[in-house]
């Protein structure tokens, strides 16, 4: 219990800059910083985004994540280096918005219960294990919810999400409209509208639109993107499910299981939070990155109703925050792709590093898929 209550009076009376730092590294550790195994393909659309590079018909989903790669080619980062530092940054953007919207909306307790709590949940640390176009997403996402009330803003925000990534733009934004609305039927208010939702949403759809008609106008052969992958794959990802689903729905909260029991505290007003995650883990049996995809769509959920509510967030104690840190800094990283588990790539970033320094290691020439075998 002593040792406890170091911990606590370290997360609360800390400097704040000690606190993020800790996270930080443990963050490094615990997961470590690679990228998706597809960021090489998503780079040949960088180079050239008005002509689609692909002759597999199965990889035509990338073309559909556009804006990223339209913007590296834009800034000239169509080096594999390059590219992967434009989505570093975005990752890092992502995590320095997050600490700084609760820092400058709440309270340092409650700003510090919510980055506890953020760092606990798998969307954390996703934009660093494997970033990619999702690093985009989680700042556009997080952008967004720093302006609830500028809707016009939040339209655009929209947009780009639909060109990015429709369909996790589509789930995320129709699920936290579906929540809103049930709370707001309920008679509880929250800080983000159903009109924020709605306003979202249409933006989400209007980009998918406005990606049709580019792709129209510079004559880009593609087919339905993901529809037709998972079509095509759909026996596999119902048997990964099968096999494998105790610990491919841990993985979609990890620890933020544990903050869902506190949750239930909230009685009825619980209820739409809780309907609407079930929904979208409905989709968990045809997604082949199980934890990527359901931590990605149910951010927005888990900001409004956890993160970013103060409601919720002051009716912690430091003793469960302690506690919930605690737990998340001796569990290893749990992260399911293609039903199976994975571990940190603290280590391949390690050896990896050593191997072109000092030529120690035997390290692939393709390196992509190596942490992950």
């Amino acid at each position: 219990m002593n040792a406890l209550n170091k911990i606590e009076k370290f997360i609360f009376e800390s400097e704040r800059w000690k606190l993020v730092l800790l996270i930080s590294l443990l963050t490094i550790i615990k997961t470590g910083i690679w990228h998706t195994p597809s960021l090489g393909s998503s780079l040949a659309i960088a180079q050239n985004p008005f002509v689609n590079p692909f002759t597999d018909p199965n990889a035509h989903f990338l073309f559909w994540s556009w804006l990223g790669p339209f913007l590296a080619w834009l800034i000239g980062a169509t080096s594999k280096w390059q590219f992967f530092a434009f989505h570093l940054l975005f990752s890092l953007s992502f995590t320095f918005l997050f600490v700084k919207l609760v820092f400058s909306r709440f309270s340092d307790v409650v700003a510090r219960s919510s980055l506890i709590l953020f760092s606990a949940l798998p969307v954390s640390a996703t934009a660093y294990f494997w970033v990619s176009t999702d690093s985009i997403t989680l700042f556009l996402m997080i952008l967004a919810l720093s302006f609830p009330g500028s809707l016009a803003f939040i339209f655009g925000i929209g947009i780009l999400v639909g060109m990015q990534h429709f369909e996790q733009g589509f789930f995320a934004a129709a699920g936290l409209l579906f929540a809103i609305s049930l709370s707001s039927r309920q008679g509880y208010t929250l800080k983000y509208s159903w009109k924020y939702g709605l306003t979202i949403l249409l933006g989400t759809i209007s980009g998918k639109i406005f990606l049709y008609l580019i792709f129209n106008h510079f004559s880009i052969d593609l087919n339905s993107g993901r529809l037709y992958w998972l079509i095509g794959h759909l026996k596999s990802l119902l048997s990964q499910f099968f096999f494998h689903f105790q610990f491919i729905v841990w993985s979609v909260l990890g620890l933020g299981w544990l903050v869902a029991l506190r949750f239930t505290d909230w009685g009825r007003n619980s209820i739409p939070f809780f309907i609407t995650l079930a929904g979208l883990c409905l989709l968990l049996p045809v997604s082949e990155d199980q934890t990527r995809v359901l931590a990605v769509i149910t951010f927005p959920l888990v900001a409004v109703y956890w993160l970013l509510n103060p409601d919720f967030l002051e009716k912690l104690t430091k003793r469960e925050i302690s506690l919930l840190f605690t737990a998340w800094a001796l569990i290893p990283w749990g992260w399911t792709w293609v039903g199976a588990p994975k571990w940190s790539v603290f280590p391949y970033d390690v050896a990896y590093i050593l191997h072109k320094i000092f030529g120690l290691f035997s390290v692939p020439a393709d390196p992509s898929l190596w942490p992950f075998g």
